[in-house]
């Protein structure tokens, strides 16, 4: 997947995209916005760019990173979940434990922290040692829908970037250039997310979108 493949937020994708060709890349960012805008998919996408052996290919690349990427079984790149209602300190310890050692097949290592706002006090404090003190080569990207949660002490050592929301013609173009209109609906919602998609109000947004 690549920033030409998701729907939105073009400011954002082309300001990630810049940071790669500049070698200009953060240590920490915070992706702040509500659910369903495509705050995952443009950090995963963004990690499998910042991975990449071929920065000079914009798309399609076919090198061992990115083939290993889109396997699933990369070992520079690490996606921490909720587990139950919350992450707990445990999984953070996990990957603080690892993060000082090396990358194996990129120059870099990716950690992407999906619903961060859900961490405990205690996980959030002891990634906190991580962000004031990572190692060059490591890239933390946080995910959030409700940066209130979050430590100011997190924050403040972060990149943050705010997402909007995605616009009726712009899901609509979508649609139409990738997807043939309504053919195939099952992609269409993947990518504007099921938990997003799900909800009653989204269903009538989408049902308006194909109709107009």
């Amino acid at each position: 997947m690549d920033f030409g493949d998701i729907i939105g937020n073009e400011e954002i994708k082309r300001y990630l995209s810049n940071c790669i060709q500049k070698n200009n890349i953060s240590q920490s960012y915070l992706f702040v916005g509500t659910e369903g805008i495509g705050k995952l998919l443009i950090a995963k996408a963004f990690a499998k760019k910042i991975l990449c052996l071929e920065q000079e290919k914009k798309s399609n690349c076919q090198c061992k990173s990115c083939g290993c990427f889109l396997g699933g079984n990369h070992p520079d790149y690490f996606v921490v979940n909720e587990n139950g209602e919350t992450i707990k300190i445990e999984q953070i310890r996990e990957i603080t434990s690892k993060v000082i050692e090396a990358p194996i097949i990129s120059n870099r290592k990716v950690y992407i922290i999906n619903d961060c706002d859900k961490m405990t006090v205690e996980a959030q404090n002891c990634l906190l040692k991580t962000l004031e003190e990572p190692p060059e080569f490591a890239v933390m990207i946080l995910i959030s829908a409700n940066e209130n949660t979050i430590l100011n002490t997190i924050k403040s050592r972060c990149m943050t970037i705010k997402f909007g929301p995605i616009s009726k013609e712009e899901l609509r173009k979508y649609a139409m250039d990738k997807l043939g209109y309504a053919r195939n609906v099952r992609k269409f919602i993947r990518f504007i997310g099921w938990k997003h998609w799900k909800s009653n109000s989204s269903k009538r947004k989408t049902r308006a979108i194909f109709a107009s």
